[in-house]
């Protein structure tokens, strides 16, 4: 479950990059990167949080 929240993180970054510089889209494409930038915050959060 830990590597998971990177892997789906990672997925969304990739997925968002080829959209976005593939397709040239703007909107709602960047949606996937605020995603992936919550995803890797709470694990960050959470990582701090449960090692003390």
């Amino acid at each position: 479950m830990k590597n998971s929240l990177y892997i789906i993180a990672g997925l969304l970054l990739v997925i968002w990059g080829i959209i976005f510089w593939g397709f040239n889209t703007t909107g709602v494409v960047h949606l996937l990167l605020a995603v992936a930038g919550v995803i890797i915050l709470i694990r960050l959060i959470f990582n701090n949080q449960l090692s003390k």
